[in-house]
């Protein structure tokens, strides 16, 4: 039998358990299951559907309570998903994909929850919206960065992870920018939930796919591929959009 490392057998064992998990609640939960509220207020998608909201909410559920019983702070829980994030540059830099991609499924459900957390404890506060949006971008560059250092001799893969990174952060930019001057900037189908998505996907079952297929890396490859075509033309459609709406009312 082939050895692996411990870390290794932990990131498969690991990888077979939520996606054993995810089977089970597709075929025997999720259909007797009615939407939630944070479900239905969510705009659809072609990637963040019902079904995989549905089954982190279901993930997430016990813990949200405790976390209400206790009075944990939205704050507190956006502050530990931008250090998850931060943690997670240092290994994707090393190569370590699948642990650095653990650390963004922790900082994607951080993510989640302090929305989550806020809203079941009233909490409705501008500072926090702010906060939270910041620590997002943060997140998120700290994140393609570290792969990014991870490409730097490879000028073509360098070029195609940088692409992801600055249209990622051009999509958030433009619906910001859009709503600080009253427009609707929403428009788009690939935002950060869908980003996060692909990175929780493609990142932690890159060891999966070295080990049985020899497609670690190119699984990786794969995902940042994705995220730069996608996020470049969200990010131009949304842009050409806005500025057709901010024009139409100057004439």
């Amino acid at each position: 039998m082939k050895h692996f490392p411990a870390d290794l057998w932990i990131l498969l064992v690991a990888n077979a358990f939520v996606l054993g998990l995810f089977f089970i609640f597709a075929v025997f939960v999720f259909p007797r299951r009615g939407l939630s509220e944070e479900t239905k207020r969510r705009p659809r998608s072609l990637i963040s559907n019902a079904l995989f909201r549905e089954y982190w909410y279901f993930l997430m559920e016990p813990l949200k309570k405790r976390l209400v019983a206790w009075g944990v702070s939205p704050n507190t829980i956006t502050t530990w998903g931008a250090i998850f994030s931060v943690v997670s540059a240092y290994f994707f830099a090393q190569g370590k994909f699948g642990l650095g991609g653990w650390l963004v499924i922790l900082s994607a459900t951080c993510d989640v929850y302090d929305g989550l957390l806020a809203r079941a404890q009233g909490i409705n506060r501008k500072s926090g919206a702010f906060y939270d949006s910041l620590l997002d971008r943060v997140g998120e560059t700290f994140i393609f960065g570290g792969i990014l250092w991870y490409f730097k001799a490879d000028p073509v893969w360098f070029s195609i992870t940088l692409i992801a990174m600055t249209s990622s952060q051009l999509v958030s930019y433009a619906r910001a920018r859009a709503e600080g001057l009253g427009f609707s900037g929403s428009r788009g189908l690939f935002q950060r939930a869908e980003r996060m998505i692909i990175l929780s996907v493609t990142l932690p079952l890159s060891p999966l796919f070295e080990v049985t297929l020899g497609w670690g890396l190119e699984l990786v490859q794969l995902g940042v591929f994705v995220i730069a075509v996608a996020s470049a033309q969200t990010a131009v459609t949304r842009s050409y959009g806005i500025y057709k709406e901010i024009t139409a009312t100057e004439k």
